[in-house]
C-alpha cells in the first residue's frame, strides 16, 4: 500500500516540500529512504559534480604529455589522458582498501578519491576536437560540450548530429546555424529559438517549416515574411542584408525582436508533442513524465533533465539515457538500477560509483572498468560483497556525514556538494542554477576565484569593424577584450567570462560565409546569455491567458496547467487547446 503524502522541510533551503505517494512507491522499489532535500536543491547538488566547459592545461600524470583537462592541475588525484586512462598499464583495483567502520562512508570515499586516477576529459572517438568535453564522434570541432556526431561546430552545448553550427545551444540535425537555441532540422537559421525545419532565416521564435523569414514568431509554412507580414523577395533580401550585415543594427533589432516575442508571441505552456500525462518543458514521445525537462521517449520519470533514448522508471536524473531504474545520478547511460552515481555506461546495480564503465554490483568505487562486487575499489566474492554492503548501508544510517553547514548525509543522499572535485561555478550547476559568490559563501559551497588573466588585449570589443566585409585575416592574431568584462568585471566573473578572446580561422570563415558581424563577447559569456533565454528548470501552476472565443470556451479560458513560465513573466501563455487554435 502506498504511503500517504508527506510534507517535509528541506535541509538545505529550509522550505517545505511534498513527497507524493507515488514517490514513496519508487523509493520502496529502489530500497532507499525518502530524501531530506527538496528536488530544487537536489538538482544543482548533482550538477555540481559535472564540469563541462572549465578547461585547463596540464600534463598527464602517467605519460607526462601536455593535455587539456577538466581538472585543475592542483587536484590531489592523478589525471590521465584518454589513451592512458583506457590503457592496460594500470589497475584501479590497486587502490582498493578495507572498509573502516570507525569512520563514515563519505570520509572514506573522499580518501579514495584523492588517489584514484581520473580521465582528463569525457571524449570518445573525436577527430581534431581536443578542446571538447562530454562529447563523442566529433570532427573538427572546438569548444563544444555535451554534444555528439558533429562536424565543424564550435562554442556550443548539446549540439547533436549537426554541421557548421556555431554559438548554438540545444540544436539537432541542423547545418549552417549561428547563435540559435532549441532548434531542430534547420539550415542557415540564425539568432532563432524554438524552431523546426526553417531555412535561410533569422530572428525567429516558435516557427515551423519557414523559409526566408525575419523577425517572425508563431509562423507555420511561410516564405518571405518580415515581422509576420508578407513581403516581396526583393524587399526581403534588402532588409536581410542591411540588418544582418551591421553589428550595430543587428543588436538594435535583436532587442526589439526579443521584446516583441515577450509581449506579442503566443507561448505554449509546454513545448512538446506526442505525450501522455506529462509536466515540465521540452518533452517528446513520453508517458507519465513529471516535473522534467528535455526528455525524449521517457516513461515513468520524475525530476529528470536531459533524458533521452527512452529512459524508464527513474527519478532525479541528469543526462541519464537509455536505461531504467536510475536515481539521483548524472551522466550514466544504458544502465539499470544505478543510484547516486556519476559518469558511466552499461552499469547495473551500482551505488555511489564514479567514472566507471561496464560494472555491476559495485558500491563506493571510482574508475572501474568491467568489474563486479567492488567496495572502495576492493573486489570481493558475491556473498561477502552483499553482506558487507548491507553493513555499510546500516552504518551510513547511523553515522551520517556532516558538511561545513551542518547538513547531514545519511544513506540515500547524493554525494555532499563540498566533496565534488569541482567548485560550484566551474560546473554546469552555475548554468542551470546560477548563484553569486556571496550566495556560495552563505551556503558554504566551494567557489573558484577567477584567476588573474594573463591575456593582454590587443583590441577592444568596440574597436571591431561594424561589418564582416571590413575584417581581414589579421583579426585571428588579435586578443579582443570582452564587452561583458569591460562593462562589469565582477558580474562577468560569475558566469566565467574569460576577459578576452580570439577569433579562430574556422570561426572567421563561418562569419564570412554568412556575412555576419563578429561577436563582441567571449564564448563563455555568449553561452551564459543563451542559457538565460531558456525557461528555468522549475514549474508553476497557472491558468491559460487566452480570452478569445474558441470551441472549448467563451470568454477567458478556464484550463489550468503546470508550466515553466513563472506567473510574473510578461509572456502570453496558452494551454494546448488554445495554442492549437491560434498557432498550430
Amino acid at each position: 500500500m502506498s504511503a500517504n503524502q508527506e510534507t517535509r522541510n528541506c535541509q538545505n533551503c529550509k522550505k517545505d516540500f511534498v513527497v507524493e505517494p507515488d514517490d514513496f512507491d519508487f523509493y520502496e522499489k529502489m530500497k532507499v529512504p525518502a530524501p531530506t532535500w527538496c528536488w530544487k536543491c537536489r538538482f544543482p547538488r548533482r550538477l555540481a559534480w559535472r564540469n563541462e566547459r572549465s578547461l585547463y592545461k596540464r600534463n598527464c600524470s602517467l605519460c607526462n604529455k601536455s593535455i587539456i583537462s577538466m581538472f585543475k592541475p592542483e587536484v590531489p588525484f592523478p589525471v590521465y589522458c584518454h589513451e592512458c586512462w583506457w590503457g592496460d598499464s594500470w589497475d584501479s583495483l590497486k587502490f582498493g582498501r578495507e572498509y573502516d567502520f570507525s569512520k563514515n562512508f563519505f570520509e572514506q570515499f573522499t580518501a579514495l578519491q584523492r588517489e584514484v586516477p581520473r580521465p582528463a576529459l569525457y571524449a570518445s572517438q573525436n577527430v581534431n576536437s581536443d578542446y571538447c568535453n562530454h562529447t563523442a564522434h566529433l570532427k573538427d570541432c572546438y569548444l563544444l560540450f555535451g554534444s555528439w556526431f558533429d562536424e565543424n561546430c564550435g562554442y556550443g552545448n548539446s549540439v547533436l548530429d549537426s554541421k557548421d553550427c556555431w554559438d548554438c545551444l540545444f540544436v539537432g540535425d541542423s547545418e549552417g546555424c549561428l547563435h540559435s537555441v532549441d532548434i531542430n532540422k534547420c539550415y542557415k537559421t540564425h539568432f532563432s529559438q524554438n524552431c523546426t525545419g526553417c531555412t535561410d532565416s533569422a530572428f525567429l521564435y516558435d516557427c515551423r517549416n519557414c523559409q526566408n523569414c525575419l523577425f517572425c514568431y508563431n509562423l507555420r509554412n511561410k516564405n518571405y515574411h518580415v515581422f509576420n507580414q508578407q513581403v516581396s523577395k526583393e524587399d526581403f533580401i534588402r532588409i536581410k542584408d542591411s540588418v544582418l550585415g551591421s553589428h550595430a543594427l543587428l543588436e538594435k533589432r535583436l532587442l526589439e525582436f526579443q521584446k516583441a516575442v515577450q509581449e506579442k508571441a503566443i507561448h505554449k505552456y509546454l513545448v512538446g508533442d506526442h505525450n501522455s500525462n506529462v509536466s515540465g518543458n521540452f518533452i517528446y514521445d513520453a508517458k507519465n513524465v513529471h516535473t522534467s525537462f528535455y526528455v525524449s521517449g521517457g516513461e515513468n520519470e520524475k525530476y529528470a533533465v536531459r533524458s533521452v533514448k527512452g529512459q524508464k522508471d527513474s527519478m532525479d536524473i541528469f543526462g541519464v539515457n537509455g536505461g531504467e531504474l536510475g536515481y539521483d545520478s548524472n551522466n550514466v547511460d544504458f544502465s539499470s538500477r544505478v543510484l547516486f552515481s556519476v559518469n558511466g555506461e552499461n552499469n547495473s546495480n551500482t551505488e555511489y560509483v564514479v567514472d566507471s564503465f561496464s560494472v555491476e554490483n559495485c558500491f563506493g568505487s571510482i574508475s572501474l572498468n568491467h568489474k563486479k562486487y567492488c567496495i572502495l575499489n576492493k573486489q570481493y566474492d558475491e556473498e561477502t560483497y552483499r553482506e558487507l554492503k548491507e553493513k555499510i548501508i546500516a552504518q551510513m544510517k547511523e553515522m551520517p556525514y556532516s558538511d561545513k553547514s551542518g547538513r547531514q548525509y545519511f544513506y540515500g543522499e547524493f554525494f555532499p556538494l563540498e566533496l565534488s572535485p569541482f567548485a560550484y561555478n566551474e560546473t554546469i550547476a552555475q548554468e542551470y542554477a546560477p548563484i553569486t559568490k556571496n550566495k556560495s559563501e552563505e551556503l558554504k559551497y566551494p567557489w573558484q576565484e577567477a584567476a588573474d588573466k594573463e591575456y593582454v588585449p590587443t583590441k577592444r570589443w568596440d574597436e571591431l569593424p561594424d561589418t564582416i566585409f571590413e575584417v581581414n585575416d589579421s583579426i585571428t592574431k588579435e586578443t579582443i577584450l570582452c564587452e561583458a568584462w569591460d562593462k562589469d568585471k565582477e558580474k562577468a566573473k560569475e558566469h566565467k567570462c574569460s576577459m578576452a578572446f580570439k577569433i579562430t580561422p574556422d570561426e572567421l570563415a563561418v562569419y564570412k560565409k554568412f556575412n555576419l558581424p563578429l561577436p563582441r563577447k567571449c564564448p563563455n559569456t555568449r553561452n551564459f546569455e543563451k542559457f538565460q533565454l531558456r525557461n528555468p528548470v522549475n514549474i508553476w501552476h497557472r491558468q491559460c491567458m487566452c480570452d478569445k472565443s474558441h470551441p472549448h470556451h467563451t470568454g477567458k479560458c478556464t484550463n489550468e496547467f503546470e508550466t515553466s513560465y513563472a506567473p510574473d513573466r510578461p509572456e502570453i501563455v496558452y494551454c494546448e487547446q488554445c495554442y492549437q487554435q491560434e498557432v498550430a
